[in-house]
């Protein structure tokens, strides 16, 4: 996450501009919901299957995003993961995350994790008692996010399933297209910073529309800028805790011309299939979990899901998840044995994605 801190906006505030390639997922699989797969406003991601997925994942897009947004609000947590706003660093947080700590992002951060934990632990009507005291906080609660609470550990797990899914299939092709982009965007946004003033500069990145109350009071300690490509509507705002962040329309400072990515760099030739092959690979080679996973099964034989999860500090079914991507994968075999399910690697595969990887890169299969 590359981060710029200007100077003070008063003597309690500051402004820094950085990226979240996160919030840019979240605001693409909005686009890609609300537009049922149809890019057709996007040619400058002819890679990126986004009808393909929304054909496969109608039903659950429609649960998470065709009623309330849960994407909108899920977003907050984003907010509070450490730096680099990777989708590696996501899922670790879904693999730990409690379920009060969820929820308390879930509910707008207006109850505590302990007030939670204790109105579904300790009282008969726990969700008309969160309900309650939101409400006389001033805040709001949909029904949408109450039927979430009550369904937590299948509900996850199928928003984990969409995002991860989602990542793999749509955005990973399309997220190093905008990467450039969105530094660029900063940058063009810095040096105005720096001549016209934060007020300005805000009020242009929210088109005009009123700056909350919040912006910026004694209790604002910090401003953060984000650029997005897809955000909709034209830029969101999530506050609380003395910050104050904005996700903007990368449009203010990058242009059509920039957008349509056109010139040299997309006349590059490239075999499309052996790129989604090493793609896909490397997707499921990500997650540092993963990969203790796959050196379990390559240095300790016959190791068992249980005795990974123990070493791991997860469940078996974190486990079992990251298991089934592998195999998905082909990175590893499974085979029964006296009732347990047992894996090896697969030594063939390993091989020929390293030897396509150096094909792709241009490096001479020769040992020095």
């Amino acid at each position: 996450m590359a981060v710029y801190t200007m100077e003070e906006v008063n003597h309690y505030c500051k402004v820094e501009l950085s990226t979240s390639s996160l919030f840019e997922m979240m605001a693409c699989l909005r686009k890609c919901y609300i537009s049922s797969g149809k890019m057709d406003g996007e040619p400058h991601f002819p890679v990126a299957r986004f009808e393909q997925f929304f054909r496969e994942h109608e039903s659950l897009l429609k649960k998470f995003y065709g009623r309330y947004e849960y994407g909108a609000q899920l977003a907050e947590f984003l907010v509070d993961l450490p730096a680099p706003h990777t989708f590696s660093q996501l899922m670790a947080y879904i693999d730990r995350v409690s379920q009060y700590e969820f929820l308390y992002y879930l509910f707008g951060r207006y109850l505590s994790e302990k007030e939670i934990e204790i109105c579904l632990t300790q009282t008969a009507s726990p969700f008309d008692e969160i309900r309650s005291k939101i409400t006389s906080l001033g805040g709001f609660v949909n029904a949408e996010q109450l039927e979430f609470a009550q369904n937590y550990e299948q509900y996850l797990q199928e928003l984990t399933y969409l995002w991860e899914h989602f990542y793999q299939q749509c955005y990973v092709h399309i997220e190093p297209i905008l990467s450039p982009l969105w530094d660029q965007a900063n940058e063009r946004l810095r040096a105005e910073l720096n001549q016209s003033g934060i007020e300005k500069m805000v009020r242009k990145l929210l088109y005009d529309y009123p700056i909350p109350e919040q912006f910026p009071t004694k209790e604002t300690k910090l401003i953060k800028l984000y650029p997005s490509y897809f955000v909709s509507p034209k830029f969101i705002l999530v506050w609380g805790l003395g910050e104050l962040h904005i996700i903007y329309d990368i449009r203010h400072y990058i242009n059509g011309k920039e957008l349509s990515l056109s010139g040299n760099r997309m006349e590059i030739r490239y075999d499309e299939e052996q790129l989604q092959y090493v793609a896909d690979i490397a997707k499921s080679l990500s997650e540092i979990v993963r990969m203790k996973i796959l050196s379990f099964i390559a240095n300790e034989e016959n190791m068992k899901s249980q005795e990974m999860a123990d070493q791991l500090n997860i469940t078996v079914a974190t486990v079992s998840r990251h298991l089934n991507l592998l195999k998905q994968s082909n990175l590893i075999m499974e085979r029964k044995e006296n009732g347990y399910h047992l894996y090896e690697i697969n030594e063939k595969e390993v091989k020929n994605y390293c030897s396509v990887l150096k094909k792709i890169l241009g490096i001479g299969n020769d040992e020095p």
